[in-house]
C-alpha cells in the first residue's frame, strides 16, 4: 500500500486591506489595525485545520519608503501580536520588487509581484495545499488575478472577517 501524502486547506491573504486597515504602506506597529473579525475568523480557520498564509505585495521596499530590514522587524513583530491572539501564520511571503522602483536592485518584473502567482505556487509546493478546498481574500484586481492563475477561490474582503470566512467554508468545502 502507498503511503499517500494528505493535502490540507489553505486560505490565501494579502496584508493591508485584508488582515489590517490599509492607510497606505503600512509598516508601524502605530498604524497597524486589525480589521473586524479577523482575529475570530483566524481562529476559526485553525481549528477548522486551514493553513493560514500571507502574500502580500510590498512596493514601499522597492520605493524606498522602508527598506527590507524594516519589514522584517514590523512582520515579526505582528507575528507576535497575533501569536499572543492565538494565530498563527505558517508563512508570510512578500514581494519587494516593483517594475517602476526607486531602488534600482528592487526593479524588477517578476511573477512572484501580484497579479504574478508565484508565492501562491511556491506556497503549494512547500505546504502540500488542497486547492479545491482552499481559498484567498485580497483586496485588489492583482489579488483576484493570482488567485484565478492558481484556481483557487477568490473574494474581496467583507465588513465582517469572521461572518464571511464561515460563508466561504460552507462553500469550498
Amino acid at each position: 500500500m502507498k503511503n499517500k501524502l494528505i493535502k490540507k486547506p489553505g486560505v490565501f491573504l494579502d496584508r493591508d486591506g485584508v488582515i489590517n486597515y490599509d492607510y497606505g504602506y503600512v509598516h508601524k506597529i502605530k498604524d497597524f489595525k486589525i480589521r473586524k473579525g479577523v482575529i475570530k475568523g483566524l481562529r476559526f480557520l485553525t481549528k477548522k485545520g486551514y493553513l493560514l498564509f500571507i502574500i502580500t505585495n510590498q512596493s514601499g521596499i522597492a520605493k524606498g519608503i522602508f527598506t527590507e530590514k524594516e519589514y522584517k522587524i514590523f512582520t515579526k513583530r505582528i507575528k507576535k501580536i497575533f501569536k499572543k491572539k492565538g494565530v498563527f501564520f505558517k508563512q508570510i511571503y512578500y514581494c519587494p520588487y516593483h517594475p517602476k522602483a526607486t531602488i534600482k536592485k528592487y526593479r524588477k518584473i517578476t511573477n512572484l509581484r501580484k497579479p504574478g502567482n508565484l508565492m501562491i505556487e511556491n506556497i503549494r509546493k512547500k505546504w502540500k495545499i488542497n486547492i479545491k478546498t482552499s481559498f484567498m481574500i485580497g483586496d485588489k484586481k492583482t489579488d483576484q488575478l493570482a488567485a484565478k492563475k492558481s484556481k483557487i477561490y477568490f473574494e474581496y474582503p467583507k465588513k465582517n472577517f469572521s461572518d464571511q470566512v464561515k460563508k466561504i467554508l460552507r462553500m469550498v468545502i
